[in-house]
């Protein structure tokens, strides 16, 4: 099962950086929580999201408002069993000011039944490293 895994959160990746909501969501458990690393005008503050409607919040908050654009370039992915750690980096072009960067990304994907229950964004390797278990 844990191959199945790494490709759900594969296609959820690719379901985020094409845009595709419908197909994103289609890979989450209706149930799933989400942590995310970057929230408009919350840093600092640690939020979960619940269930597709969480998940549509962070959706059009990193789409719409904060970021023009926003790329999830995950280029490891390793099978811990019931999650996936994935690691990589995102590119942002602020919506406002057009500033350009990329910035280290490291996500923890929880699955159950061949769903994600709950994603936790790090915006550091070492950090998703320790909240998988893992050391660098």
């Amino acid at each position: 099962m844990s191959q199945e895994n790494v490709e759900a959160v594969q296609r959820a990746v690719e379901a985020w950086n094409a845009d595709d909501l419908d197909a994103f969501l289609a890979e989450l458990d209706a149930d799933v929580e989400w942590q995310p690393a970057i929230e408009s005008g919350l840093e600092g503050k640690a939020t979960t999201y619940r269930g597709h409607d969480g998940a549509q919040k962070v959706w059009g908050e990193n789409r719409g408002e904060a970021w023009e654009r926003l790329t999830n370039r995950s280029q490891e992915f390793r099978d811990l069993g019931e999650s996936v750690l994935a690691l990589g980096h995102m590119d942002l072009a602020a919506r406002t000011t057009g500033i350009e960067f990329s910035q280290e990304l490291g996500e923890v994907f929880d699955i159950r039944a061949g769903k994600i229950v709950r994603i936790r964004d790090f915006l550091t390797h070492a950090e998703a490293l320790e909240a998988a278990g893992l050391r660098e």
